[in-house]
């Protein structure tokens, strides 16, 4: 039911006055959560080969009588083989920084704003009063400024993943 409640609250602020001005609300940031994603990748083995050569020297001796032919062979055969062992499948882990932002929207409620480094710029962000805009139905972007010049640094986009 608060999903249903913070998304109409989006909806209805995603109404734009004009083309170019775009509706914009307050929000209260409660605080921050760093943390990572690990991500497996799982690398597959490789089967093991083996070759083998062989060599063979030898000599025939052999009587004809008519049409037979009795003889003795005396051979040597060498082989050599050679093995290349194959691999175990491994799996390596990396790490994706991830950022929680727990919020109240103008209407009470309680939200968590996620953002993943690498999809888009994610900042974390310190307590207080941020200026948003809709952004879709199920996404802010938030306006960050300068703390020293007060500049718009950028707006930084985090779905709204719970409440």
């Amino acid at each position: 039911m608060k999903n249903i409640v913070c998304v109409a609250m989006i909806a209805a602020c995603s109404i734009t006055l004009s083309a170019k001005d775009k509706t914009t609300f307050q929000i209260e940031v409660l605080g921050t959560d760093a943390w990572q994603r690990d991500v497996a990748i799982r690398h597959a083995g490789t089967n093991g080969t083996s070759n083998t050569n062989c060599d063979t020297n030898g000599s025939v001796n052999a009587t004809t009588v008519g049409d037979y032919t009795n003889g003795n062979v005396n051979a040597t055969t060498n082989c050599t083989t050679t093995t290349t062992p194959g691999s175990a499948a491994y799996v390596t882990h990396t790490a994706i920084q991830q950022e929680s932002v727990h919020a109240i929207f103008p209407n009470a409620q309680h939200v968590t704003l996620w953002c993943q480094v690498g999809f888009r710029k994610c900042a974390n962000l310190a307590p207080g009063t941020y200026q948003v805009e809709p952004d879709g139905d199920k996404a802010v972007r938030i306006y960050v400024y300068s703390i020293v010049s007060h500049k718009l640094m950028g707006k930084m986009k985090y779905r709204v993943s719970g409440d």
